[in-house]
């Protein structure tokens, strides 16, 4: 029995009222994003999760899609987006919840290591039970990493130390790399000798193992990412074996070329494998893996619009593109290109700041519901008339229960996706899906942890976004003006990234009221001789210019100040993104600083 919630552990910290820029600070969004990821659950079901917001009906509905992202693949997301989440943002709400949910995944495990979903609750989901995926086991690695960083208690080094050892007794040798035959496995289950990559659609398989492609590419993301982390974490060598095996595999059969390109079709478990490929390789400190993941990025952020960050569900070219008009971008598919320019820029293999700061403003942050307001603008006629039928549906206050989630069908210009049918324009049923919710939250982390960094005796401003740190609180005024304020704390030597839009001739420094000397180094300003209570100010230019392209087969014009749409023409008609931009004025809230400060992710 857990009686000790590690999510409490996360919430301690510095808390202090400050005067910051009304603009977008991402602590604050993880904020938001707690209460989604704890408002899904259905505690009377062993916690399963709903996945499935649906806004084309009055009230909006909340339902559990299967059984595999019930209790599976997402909870594990969850968990892990929750731990990041609380800890940037220092929210305590529901941390019951937390440990409820802890509490079940625990009891989920098998004698063998693995997660199996339970056979007495939502029953009218008719899957043969119990069984456990292997996406969702790298999930929960990826999770229990994240535990055993904020608690001391051993059982989440114990657990993914157990799945480690089974999920590589599961995997085949070929070839120099390992595979998965199949992705879903039942209690006692074996290898059968003659197993072999698959090349048919497995009957009773996982969800991606009709197509036997997929399937690979499913298995080896989550789980070769998770492995990879698990290793960092905690040294276990099996781990370090496994994520090995399942890299080898990808860079074998499909990010096979030196100029990166690929041609498997599905954007975001494509990104995901790549990922789990760079998360090895940063392991390892391979330069070759990391160089052909770079190679792989670089191809890959042409196939969607890389100024603003709109990356498709699909390849341009695959049928499912061609088959679906203008196409749509999911926030998983965004949160993993960010992910990705990040891990390649750490280990030196790029400068992607540029990227980060572009993709975060525009897509990503507006890819967050921060309101349910829109829904009363909404014409009544864009609601179905028909009534839902699905299992399981909760209807009770769902659209507030959902402020703070992220967008699953998004245009460029609109969150929620609208069709034409015979009776007029309809809102789809597909409205957020919860594995854009996840990935969202905890991909912030990563970049709120980014903002700011040390090196040696420096510390470094990356990004010009708002964030407190020991070293010093950062407060930005972009893209209302071109003002960013440094209040030091313990920080003697600053360097400071400027944007590439910004001329570093017409940058300048003071401290206090005094203008102050700087030198530059590449993108950044770099100031010396700061003093515990010393406040920098660095201002510079914002241009404003019109920008015309085509994002998702559609025509746009976008205007831009800085990295930041601040219109796009047309306007979006359901929930009309780039209209609730921030005032820049100065506002009071409370800042959070978290005890705990190293997090290896």
């Amino acid at each position: 029995m857990l009686n000790n919630n590690p999510m409490t552990k996360c919430t301690a910290g510095e808390r202090y009222e400050a005067t910051v820029p009304d603009t977008l600070d991402l602590a604050d969004r993880m904020g938001l994003a707690v209460n989604a990821l704890t408002n899904v659950w259905y505690p009377d079901e062993k916690w399963a999760l709903g996945f499935i917001v649906d806004f084309s009906r009055r009230p909006t509905e909340l339902y559990p899609s299967h059984i595999t992202d019930a209790y599976l693949n997402i909870p594990a997301k969850f968990i892990e987006a929750l731990t990041v989440c609380r800890l940037a943002s220092g929210n305590t709400d529901a941390l019951d919840s937390d440990l409820e949910v802890l509490r079940v995944q625990l009891d989920l495990l098998g004698e063998d290591g693995l997660t199996y979903c339970p056979t007495d609750a939502l029953e009218q989901f008719d899957e043969p039970r119990p069984f456990s995926e292997v996406w969702g086991e790298g999930r929960l690695l990826l999770a229990l990493s994240m535990l055993a960083q904020v608690d001391e208690d051993s059982r989440w080094i114990e657990a993914g130390k157990r799945k480690v050892d089974r999920l590589l007794a599961l995997t085949r040798e070929k070839d120099g790399f390992r595979f998965l035959w199949k992705g879903r496995f039942r209690p006692g289950e074996t290898v059968p000798a003659d197993a072999d990559e698959p090349t048919v659609g497995i009957e009773d398989g996982s969800l991606a193992d009709n197509d036997p492609v997929f399937s690979m590419i499913y298995s080896i993301g989550a789980l070769g990412h998770g492995a990879a982390l698990f290793y960092r974490v905690t040294g276990y060598e099996p781990a370090l074996e496994l994520a090995g095996g399942l890299a080898r595999w990808a860079l074998t059969r499909v990010f096979n070329n030196d100029d990166g390109r690929y041609t498997f079709w599905h954007y975001h478990h494509s990104l995901y494998a790549l990922i789990a490929v760079c998360e090895y390789g940063y392991a390892i400190n391979d330069r070759k893996i990391l160089e052909r993941v770079d190679a792989c990025y670089r191809w890959v952020r042409e196939m969607g619009d890389p100024l603003i960050g709109y990356f498709p569900e699909a390849m341009p070219g695959s049928d499912w593109y061609l088959g679906r008009a203008g196409n749509t971008t999911e926030i998983c598919e965004v949160a993993d290109m960010v992910l990705l320019a990040l891990y390649l820029t750490r280990a030196g293999l790029g400068d992607y700041w540029d990227d980060v700061d572009r993709w975060v403003r525009n897509v990503y942050a507006e890819g967050q519901m921060r309101d349910a307001d829109f829904l009363h603008d909404i014409p009544e006629d864009y609601f179905s008339s028909h009534p839902s039928e699905r299992p399981h549906t909760d209807t009770q206050d769902i659209a507030q229960r959902s402020v703070g989630s992220f967008l699953g069908w998004m245009r460029a210009n609109d969150g929620l996706h609208v069709e034409q049918t015979e009776e007029g324009p309809k809102l789809t049923g597909l409205s957020i899906m919860h594995c854009c919710t996840a990935n969202g939250a905890r991909t912030f982390y990563y970049v709120w942890d980014s903002i700011v960094t040390k090196e040696s005796d420096e510390v470094r401003v990356n990004l010009l976004l708002n964030r407190a740190s020991t070293w010093l609180d950062v407060d930005s005024y972009l893209p209302v003006e071109g003002k960013v304020v440094l209040n030091i704390k313990d920080a003697s030597k600053v360097a400071v990234r400027m944007p590439e839009w910004c001329s570093l001739d017409d940058v300048h420094v003071s401290v206090g009221d005094r203008p102050c000397r700087y030198i530059t180094d590449g993108r950044y300003v770099k100031i010396s001789l700061l003093r515990p209570g010393d406040c920098v100010t660095i201002t510079f230019p914002v241009p404003e210019r019109d920008v015309h392209r085509v994002i998702g087969e559609i025509p746009y014009k976008l205007t831009m100040r800085g990295s930041d749409v601040v219109a796009i023409d047309p306007k979006g008609v359901a929930l009309p993104l780039y209209e609730n931009r921030s005032s820049g004025k100065p506002i009071q809230k409370m800042r959070f600083i978290p005890e705990i400060k190293d997090i290896i992710w």
